[in-house]
């Protein structure tokens, strides 16, 4: 028996079940639309897997290293030896292991020495994907190697190379008996201003750089970021590419 439904002109098969004396009248649903629903879901299901794959394999680059971001990266060799007063005594190569981990893209790790003062600060600049670029922190890094953190980290501004950039500024001091201070500080960027983020791994970007300086205070002199920053920054920016994408 076919009955209508809400008197819109569709059909729906009915079957009779008896319960003893009564007869109820189910409608019946289709095999068709049974197996439609079936495939209707089956598709959602792998769409939502390959879009979390391709998701996935772009945040770890899986698909292959674009040629741009490797001449992007090159560019920060190009940075000069001698900023302002402020001089390069020693150049480092990566080991190939933090090259693997970290998927860099291009680099910069020196030592810079002032002139007339003497005072000397560790820089470090990396260019690579977000992800490995985002997790390594120095909370991590120098609490695992002989140092201990002695201040919370606060962010502080600057527009040193004309940007509104914000770093993450901390200290540590190191475990060996004379107990030497370092100020530590560090940000990343999409080539845009420096940002002193909570969540870069997040960053609407594929890559980003990040910077990382460390400052000893000998003799309780006052810290040298901020001067050293004012020289670096602005060279810094004129080897940094436009936002990629």
């Amino acid at each position: 028996m076919n009955t209508e439904a809400g008197g819109t002109g569709i059909t729906r098969p009915e079957t009779e079940i008896q319960h003893g004396a009564t007869t109820e009248t189910v409608p019946t649903v289709s095999a068709s639309n049974g197996h439609r629903k079936w495939i209707i879901c089956s598709i959602a299901s792998v769409a939502l897997i390959v879009l979390g794959g391709l998701l996935q394999g772009s945040m770890a680059n899986r698909w292959g290293t674009p040629v741009k971001a490797a001449e992007i990266g090159a560019m920060l060799r190009e940075i000069p030896m001698q900023v302002g007063p402020w001089v390069a005594t020693e150049e480092q190569e990566m080991e190939k292991s933090a090259l693997a981990t970290l998927e860099c893209q291009g680099y910069l790790l020196r030592t810079y020495v002032h002139q007339a003062t003497g005072e000397a600060i560790n820089v470090a600049v990396l260019f690579g994907p977000k992800g490995p670029i985002a997790v390594h922190t120095p909370e991590i890094c120098y609490s695992s190697r002989a140092f201990q953190q002695t201040s919370l980290r606060v962010p502080q501004e600057n527009d040193f190379d004309g940007m509104e950039n914000k770093f993450w500024r901390l200290g540590f001091a190191s475990n060996t008996i004379d107990k030497q201070k370092m100020s530590v500080a560090y940000a990343w960027s999409d080539g845009g201003a420096w940002v002193a983020a909570e969540a870069p791994r997040f960053w609407r970007a594929d890559y980003l750089y990040k910077i990382q300086t460390a400052s000893r205070m000998l003799n309780s002199k006052q810290d040298s970021t901020e001067e050293f920053f004012k020289d670096f920054l602005p060279e810094l920016r004129k080897h940094m590419g436009l936002k990629p994408s």
